[in-house]
């Protein structure tokens, strides 16, 4: 056989193989579009978890997150007269260590700075598989690195708002004296996650009528609150699974059961456009910082949001590496 034919045959093999290649990807996504739409509640949640480390060449940790799906995990919130609800007191070795105010805490070898963090579940850390895995603890292990140690306090719950989270501010300034707040929110206030929880009035905190406007008076006030005392503030919206430019068969699922004509997608993606504006204003000001996660995700193909808020441990590792590249100057280490 001549070296041409030899060629020709070869590269006959290779567009077969990837031909056959390409039927038998094609009929699996087949397969696997008609289930995908079946989807939804838990079983969507948990099959998105997996595919999030699957789709990425991963084993899946076989606790699952470590809060459990839609937090079934965790003790239920406790009342509290000031901040409406707070995560109750937790101890699980790897996983939760949360103490009776509901605060988490984890810290890195020769800590020097005390850095707080508040906001939703997100902020929380949900959907890591570990304590060690969420966002939070990945970002003070990156700044140990670049020679800035930190102990990380977290001050979050499960459905707070921009109003709960200012309350909880102002004692955490008193109680906790950090030397950086970052504040890890947005979405909550925007789909209302936790109006139906609260029955302590929050008012003027909020007004149903303009989400968008309460947030950013809301985060006006936490930065007087913290300027007052010298404590530079980081407003950092949370990731948007809108703002992923190719979400997953899974995420598109998501979103279509994420949405109804009481909070659309419309008003969200809106909604995030100005609070992006107002905060870009407030952080004009001294002391105050922005740092938009929001899109931080815009470049993954693979499955990373569980829902409309949560993601699994690539998520987290993603957003730690982001925030601790934006936290690094504040923190008065070298910009990256």
């Amino acid at each position: 056989m001549t070296g041409g034919r030899a060629r020709a045959l070869f590269a006959l093999v290779v567009a077969v193989s990837w031909g056959l290649l390409a039927l038998t990807a094609y009929h699996a996504w087949r397969a696997f579009r008609p289930r995908v739409s079946r989807l939804s509640g838990v079983a969507l949640n948990k099959t998105a978890w997996k595919a999030s480390h699957h789709e990425r060449g991963r084993e899946a940790p076989a606790g699952g997150p470590r809060d459990g799906y839609w937090g079934k995990r965790m003790p239920k919130p406790v009342a509290d007269p000031v901040l409406g609800w707070r995560e109750g007191e937790a101890h699980v070795a790897g996983l939760v260590e949360s103490d009776a105010r509901g605060a988490q805490s984890f810290a890195v070898p020769g800590a020097r700075q005390h850095l707080l963090i508040l906001g939703g579940s997100v902020a929380w850390g949900s959907y890591a598989s570990r304590l060690d895995t969420t966002y939070f603890a990945l970002a003070a292990q990156d700044l140990a690195r670049r020679g800035r140690p930190l102990r990380v306090t977290v001050l979050a719950a499960g459905a707070w708002e921009s109003a709960n989270e200012v309350r909880a501010l102002e004692a955490a300034l008193r109680e906790r004296a950090p030397d950086v707040v970052l504040f890890l929110n947005g979405l909550n206030d925007l789909t209302r996650a936790g109006r139906r929880r609260t029955r302590v009035d929050l008012r003027p905190a909020y007004d149903a009528r303009d989400p968008v406007a309460s947030y950013l008076g809301n985060m006006e006030r936490a930065h007087a609150l913290a300027a007052a005392r010298g404590v530079p503030v980081v407003f950092a919206l949370q990731p948007l699974l809108l703002s992923k430019r190719r979400p997953s068969p899974l995420e598109r699922r998501v979103l279509e059961l994420s949405f109804d004509e009481r909070v659309t997608a419309q008003a969200v993606d809106a909604g995030y456009d100005r609070l992006r504006e107002g905060l870009a204003r407030l952080c004009r000001r001294p002391g105050a910082h922005c740092l938009d996660c929001s899109s931080v995700f815009d470049g993954e193909t693979a499955t990373t949001f569980t829902d409309l808020w949560h993601f699994a441990d690539p998520g987290h590792e993603i957003l730690a590496a982001h925030l601790a590249r934006g936290l690094l100057p504040v923190l008065g280490g070298p910009a990256p």
